[in-house]
């Protein structure tokens, strides 16, 4: 990441000096030719409600009827066409971890250095497709676009550019590092499979908790020895009690899957989400056991995931989708008593 950043800044640095470079050039040769008239430069409305200012522009773009509609410079259209969509898309008061930058491409007819409003309103409802699109394209957790850039040339190419802010986890509470969670989830769960949230989604999950955790303690002992477990005590974790000082998709950064009930479709559990369930599930255990003393020599046994759906009332009333976390505690032990079984 630190890399990539470096990478930004030196693109930055070159394309502020080329900018400079090209004004001083541009600059000299006006000055040698007294005859020339520099082209009006478009300035950007300076008004106290900018959010009112693209509502209306919007809405005159869209009732714009051709051969009547006003012309628009390069500079101008493309103001709009970045700010529009800024109003429309963009969430810049979010936290993020890391950011991408994407390019989408289109083209606009221009006649002498302009355009039209009811061009650029066709243009608009392509970009805002594409936009829409490749947002629910992107399998990143917390993802949010920060700025939607725009440029038109004179032979009317246009370019849309996109810098996505989304998080990056910097915290795990069962694996190692991402690069072993990204191993584990990428053989367990696909994007392209559906995970309903109370369905195969719990399903999947509760078998995945049970298949990890179990094989790590049926290791062969050296030399080879018969482990057993006796009950201690079955635990139950709800989405309430276990927050994520990280942040997490889930109502109130919960570590435990809560969704809001008030949806026309059944949730579902995006693939990185049911990593982030895995990996959460897994380690509540492991933190119950180690701040309880007495339970030092205990182990998971069995995880078991149900669901239900709950009401919450402030001020308001909420219901929420939610999962429950019970685990099987026991004693794990070691005898040199064998078997046939």
């Amino acid at each position: 990441m630190k890399k990539f950043s470096i990478f930004s800044i030196f693109l930055m640095v070159v394309a502020i000096t080329v900018a400079v470079v090209s004004c001083k050039k541009e600059n000299h040769d006006a000055f040698l030719n007294n005859n020339a008239q520099p082209a009006k430069a478009f300035t950007p409305p300076q008004v106290d409600d900018m959010n009112a200012y693209l509502k209306e522009f919007k809405q005159r773009m869209q009732t714009a009827t051709r051969g009547e509609d006003e012309m628009l410079s390069l500079e101008e259209a493309a103001w709009h066409l970045s700010s529009v969509a800024n109003y429309d898309f963009a969430n810049a008061n979010v936290e993020f971890t890391d950011l991408r930058y994407d390019t989408l491409r289109y083209h606009i007819d221009v006649a002498n250095g302009e355009v039209s409003l009811t061009d650029l309103n066709a243009l608009y409802s392509n970009v805002a497709y594409d936009i829409d699109e490749f947002y629910h394209s992107l399998n990143l957790d917390g993802k949010h676009f920060r700025f939607i850039g725009a440029d038109i040339s004179e032979s009317g190419e246009v370019t849309i550019s996109l810098i996505t802010t989304y998080v990056t986890r910097d915290h795990w509470w069962y694996f190692q590092d991402s690069w072993e969670a990204g191993v584990m989830c990428d053989s367990l769960f696909s994007d392209n499979i559906t995970y309903v949230w109370n369905g195969n989604g719990l399903r999947t999950l509760q078998q995945a908790l049970n298949l990890l955790e179990g094989k790590l303690y049926a290791m062969p002992e050296c030399p080879p020895q018969r482990v057993f477990y006796v009950y201690s005590m079955d635990v139950e974790f709800n989405y309430n009690e276990y927050i994520d000082q990280y942040g997490s998709d889930f109502i109130g950064n919960s570590r435990i899957y809560a969704w809001p009930a008030d949806t026309h479709a059944t949730p579902t559990i995006s693939a990185s989400n049911m990593c982030y369930c895995l990996d959460s599930y897994l380690g509540l255990p492991f933190e119950y056991v180690g701040t309880h003393h007495n339970l030092a020599n205990q182990r998971p046994v069995n995880w078991k995931l149900s669901w239900d759906q709950i009401e919450f009332v402030d001020q308001y009333k909420w219901d929420y989708f939610i999962h429950i976390v019970t685990v099987k505690l026991g004693r794990y032990v070691v005898t040199g008593n064998t078997n046939e079984y």
